[in-house]
């Protein structure tokens, strides 16, 4: 996504200046950036001893207390123990099979476009990806080719959520509640929740159920720093939701789950 081209008024909120905020946003945007390259492209070992270097299971653990938070960190922990400074090759081909399954092969059967979770008929590319699309126009950006990864891909609504953090005002994060309530929290918990039962390698276990514990958290900060209650968006029918015994996902095909 683009670097933002404007930022927008919004009325005064009734609590939390930017100031106050500014060292929880800091904090919150580092771990964002975390989990965003987790979930952009395959594990390297710059990535795997990065993780280790900032001793990023403590990072999360102090971060995250709830119990889904600590059962993270703790998977993360085993995934980066022991980690030599090379990384063996057999565990980045591990770990390559591992991500390819969730978010190229769909293997795992775990599609990362809010679209097939948000509609009932688990399509991609259908109204929430036009509905983040005009929250990233709002703010100038867009995504670099949404044939490839389309709009509503959890990496660009992550991104999106990181650019709103980063703005450091009462306007960006009462949007980041908004955008979280509507876009966000609807569906991507469930999403690293299955993935945390679903994949093979506990990196990717641990980068679920981390997901899925960040969100709510960064929600329950927000709602503190702006007092904007939760909205949380109707969910979709539980019939209708993406059937984990259906057939294989093919790319392409009229069905997308």
């Amino acid at each position: 996504m683009g670097e933002p081209q404007i930022s927008l008024p919004s009325p005064p909120l009734p609590r939390a200046a930017p100031d106050t905020a500014r060292g929880t946003l800091d904090t919150a945007a580092e771990a964002l950036d975390l989990l965003i390259r987790l979930f952009d492209g395959e594990a390297d070992s710059d990535l795997l001893c990065g993780l280790c270097a900032i001793q990023a299971p403590d990072l999360f653990e102090a971060l995250l207390p709830s119990a889904e938070g600590r059962a993270g960190s703790q998977v993360l922990r085993v995934a980066l123990s022991d980690l030599p400074e090379t990384v063996p090759a057999r565990v980045l081909d591990a770990l390559a099979a591992d991500y390819a399954d969730v978010f190229l092969t769909h293997g795992y059967r775990l599609a990362p476009n809010a679209s097939v979770w948000l509609t009932e008929e688990k399509l991609e590319r259908q109204g929430p990806m036009f509905e983040v699309r005009d929250w990233y126009a709002h703010y100038g950006v867009s995504v670099p080719d949404w044939r490839k990864r389309a709009d509503d891909h959890i990496v660009h609504e992550l991104q999106f959520l990181g650019l709103l953090l980063n703005l450091g005002t009462e306007a960006g994060m009462a949007d980041a509640a908004h955008f979280l309530d509507a876009h966000l929290l609807p569906w991507v918990p469930e999403f690293g929740r299955r993935m945390a039962l679903r994949v093979a390698e506990p990196l990717y276990a641990a980068a679920g159920l981390l997901c899925a514990a960040y969100l709510e958290a960064l929600r329950d900060q927000l709602e503190e720093l702006t007092g904007l209650a939760r909205q949380p968006r109707k969910a979709v029918p539980a019939s209708s939701q993406p059937d984990p015994e259906a057939a294989p996902f093919v790319p392409g095909a009229a069905e997308s789950w």
